[in-house]
């Protein structure tokens, strides 16, 4: 298989998390990385933190799964013999495990476009080095990022404890004492179980299969998916402003907002999901076609708006400022133009596109994603985003004969 960020976002989609143990739910790698940002996010912007302490927020829990592509899933407990072995060259890590994370990075980052790989690459090591920022940030949005981690990890050990009970007791155990020794974990605890059930919300998107019409052999939920279109929008947004960003031209650049905007539009885009099913574009139209013709507003509009009241409710309240202020519930839309909205949507049309490859190189004959595939593609290399265009013909050359 070729080394290319397709191939390593193919592989986080299907890598099955608890490897080593029997499960009666099974977690992806993608999955996984998904929910924790959105944990990170809610509990970072809940306790005032600024956009930028944010994007650090969401690019660790984005990238740090991303080193699996070149070390798999390893069992916690090898990670503890690995962690308890001192070595000799400290420049390289504190123990063998760090030594693993950090030299996968390395290798991982060419992946990205060259440009910003480097920017990249210290979000994926063992520990996060910002250069850029003072040493207190940079320990809490480790500390942040380990505790949603390790709190994710949790709902997913108590879930197959009810079955497996001997398998996961004392990973339970391990896990729990784990998460105290993170400095203000109380503080993050409170937040999440005073909004448990908006965190239900997010996790139901787990359970959300895409193209759950067609007998698929690798089934990739829509929690997965997020994560696919959250990793693009955060890779290609940053090199749209460092590469192309002086051609456009453009107001939408300017602040430094698109960056974070069009990762958090992508976290969020497909959330209204987790109550409203994922209903196809085919039959959203013509439930607008029931509605009586006087209606001023579309009657899947009307659907959509009453779930978003739903889930502002349970919102953490700097959560649903940000969702107010931003529109991330609203539907992506390529209606206009260089806007974070159509950016956003097109990330999603590649993420769609990587399913599919994903499903067809198992499975090739389904002429519905064939179709769908080759013909996003195509839309996809007329883009007004640089980046974009030229994602969409490496996947082009790469995958060609899959979809054609």
């Amino acid at each position: 298989m070729a080394r290319s960020l397709i191939s390593a976002l193919k592989r986080l989609m299907s890598m099955q998390r608890w490897n080593f143990l029997p499960r009666i739910e099974t977690w992806t790698e993608a999955e996984n990385a998904a929910y924790v940002a959105h944990l990170g996010y809610a509990i970072a912007r809940q306790m005032g933190e600024n956009d930028k302490f944010v994007d650090h927020l969401i690019l660790r829990a984005l990238l740090q799964s991303f080193t699996k592509f070149e070390i798999s899933d390893i069992p916690r407990h090898t990670i503890e013999s690995l962690e308890n072995i001192p070595v000799k060259d400290k420049k390289r890590g504190e123990n063998y495990y760090e030594t693993l994370r950090n030299e996968a990075a390395h290798k991982i980052a060419p992946l990205f476009p060259r440009p910003i790989g480097g920017e990249l690459l210290p979000y994926m090591k063992a520990k996060l080095q910002l250069d850029s920022e003072e040493p207190k940030i940079i320990k809490l949005v480790d500390s942040i990022f380990n505790y949603c981690k390790r709190k994710a990890a949790l709902e997913e050990c108590i879930t197959n404890k009810k079955v497996y009970e001997s398998a996961y007791i004392k990973r339970e155990e391990e896990i729990r004492k784990s998460i105290k020794e993170i400095p203000n974990y109380e503080e993050y605890d409170t937040i999440i179980e005073n909004h448990r059930e908006y965190f239900l919300t997010v996790r139901n998107l787990k359970y959300l299969i895409r193209w759950n019409r067609i007998k698929r052999t690798l089934e990739s939920s829509v929690l997965a998916h997020t994560y696919v279109v959250a990793l693009l929008a955060a890779v290609y947004s940053l090199y749209e402003e460092k590469m192309f960003a002086p051609i456009y031209g453009l107001e939408i650049f300017a602040g430094g907002k698109f960056h974070i905007e069009s990762v958090l539009l992508s976290l969020f885009h497909d959330i209204l999901e987790s109550l409203t099913g994922d209903v196809i574009s085919p039959v959203k139209q013509k439930i607008n076609e029931l509605a009586a013709s006087n209606e001023e507003t579309p009657l899947w509009d009307m659907v959509e708006d009453k779930q978003r009241k739903v889930i502002k409710e349970t919102m953490p309240f700097k959560v649903k400022e940000d969702v107010e202020a931003k529109g991330l519930l609203n539907e992506l839309s390529m209606a206009e133009a260089f806007s974070v909205s159509s950016f956003t949507k097109q990330c999603d049309m590649l993420a769609l596109v990587i399913e599919c490859i994903l499903e067809l190189e198992n499975n090739p004959a389904i002429p519905e994603m064939q179709t769908t595939a080759a013909n996003y593609l195509e839309k996809l290399k007329t883009s007004e985003w640089f980046s974009l265009r030229q994602l969409a013909q490496e996947i082009s050359m790469e995958y060609g004969e899959v979809v054609k």
